[in-house]
């Protein structure tokens, strides 16, 4: 069937000026760390109130990190506590005993079979400086391969005191009329147990849930609560019958690692089968002195090789910059990033040529969960969200969703159409905005 894109906008002016006022202070909120040293600071005062936060999270909950800052802005680089990946064949292993002393294996109960990468454990109360220079000592002097085993942020920056706002739906939830087979896997929060009443989360398949409150005080959301809910409800505006399903990789306050995340994406594209796939990664980290994320790169690979009717997208990061994120910008990746709803570049967007489309980012209205906002008090006004609630936020993370659906609906319209050929005939004709990619004009957003 024909594509109706950009989808309307069916707020009334008195809710779209409330939503205007909200996201403009929402997107001025969102750190650009290279461009102001103010924001980095910040930022920096972000990170460390999650991180005491994950301290007193349960074992089974935290995600336990340590953080840096490097002076010429490329940060912050978070990574998990006293952690390595390591990636080597068979007789490198072989000999890793001998070459990390006080370093065990490590490895997640649900590490993934498919993966070669391992995790080790180093001593305790290691910085990250020492753990690059333990990976570097691996690299330089025994030529295999290691790194951090980097934290994956969802969007990468921790946005500060940018919360979504509330508002109300932009419709009612409506198939368009089926349409061949084609599932979206969402790498994300979970869902919510709390099903939904309004049919926007009806036959969505939760693989983990988000249980919004892990951590003290459990009368707030959690950082990052909320995020797959709406990444979910995006897919669905786009792609309203395309199969959905929720995978959680994060721990308390949305927290997950490079191992935990690649893990979780294989298991998406071996569920799948083989079958049409499309993978939505709105999280990411750059690379530590000079390596990406190794567990992912590996997992990057093996779906490509394994599956060719797979694709990878993923969210570019809301840094500014034009550093690389990964997994946006391996091979074989489809690197997302935003636009203001003018279709003018977002001031906080990740850029470059490894950039491959964007959509618009700002004030993009969709699903989200029940529960109050901010984490803690005292960082700002508090907002309530009701049962069956809509939001207004701002990232990269909700301008790859749009994209993954985008490509759903096309693919569900031609049984015969793989997602690779349907990104490509999506791009087809468009606009093109320098270091941002083609434009692609899929829901309205909110104009600040």
């Amino acid at each position: 069937m024909t594509q109706n894109w950009p989808l309307p906008d069916n707020r009334n002016a008195e809710q779209l000026e409330r939503d205007r006022t909200a996201v403009r202070a929402q997107v001025s909120n969102l750190v650009a760390p290279n461009d102001d040293a103010a924001a980095r600071r910040t930022m920096d005062e972000v990170v460390e109130r999650i991180r005491r936060r994950q301290l007193t999270a349960s074992d089974d909950q935290a995600t336990r990190f340590v953080s840096h800052t490097p002076a010429d802005g490329t940060g912050p680089w978070l990574c998990a506590e006293n952690r390595l990946v390591i990636d080597a064949d068979a007789a490198q292993s072989a000999r890793l005993g001998g070459l990390l002393a006080g370093y065990a294996a490590a490895d997640r109960a649900g590490r993934s079979s498919r993966r070669r990468t391992r995790v080790f454990r180093g001593p305790s109360g290691r910085s990250l400086d020492a753990l690059r220079k333990d990976a570097k000592r691996l690299r330089d002097e025994h030529k295999i391969m290691a790194g951090v085993n980097a934290i994956m942020p969802l969007g990468y920056i921790v946005k500060g005191n940018s919360y979504p706002c509330p508002t109300v739906a932009p419709g009612t939830f409506a198939s368009n009329g089926g349409g061949e087979p084609v599932r979206v896997a969402i790498i994300d929060t979970g869902l919510t147990a709390v099903p939904r009443t309004d049919a926007w989360d009806t036959g969505v398949v939760r693989n983990g849930t988000d249980v919004l409150d892990m951590v003290a005080p459990h009368d707030r959301i959690d950082w990052f609560a909320g995020h797959g809910t709406f990444g979910a409800g995006i897919v669905r505006q786009i792609a309203p019958d395309c199969e959905v399903i929720v995978y959680r990789y994060t721990g308390a306050d949305g927290i997950g690692t490079d191992e935990a995340a690649a893990d979780m994406m294989i298991q998406a594209a071996d569920d799948a089968a083989g079958g049409r796939l499309i993978i939505n990664a709105s999280f990411g980290a750059p690379a530590v002195d000079g390596v990406p994320p190794l567990a992912m790169r590996e997992a990057v690979r093996y779906i490509s090789a394994t599956y060719p009717k797979a694709l990878i997208v993923a969210s570019a990061g809301n840094d500014g910059s034009d550093r690389p994120l990964y997994p946006a910008a391996f091979p074989g990746v489809k690197a997302v990033g935003a636009l203001n709803s003018d279709l003018t570049a977002a001031a906080f967007s990740n850029h470059g040529d490894w950039v491959h489309c964007s959509a618009v980012g700002v004030g993009i209205v969709s699903t989200f969960v029940e529960g109050k906002l901010p984490p803690e008090a005292g960082i700002g006004a508090d907002l309530n969200f009701a049962a069956d609630s809509w939001a207004a936020w701002s990232g990269t993370s909700f301008t790859a969703p749009q994209i993954a659906g985008a490509v759903a609906a096309l693919c569900g319209d031609d049984g015969a159409l793989v997602p690779s050929a349907a990104f490509d005939q999506l791009i087809a004709g468009r606009p093109i905005l320098d270091d941002l990619g083609t434009v692609v004009h899929l829901l309205p957003g909110t104009p600040t």
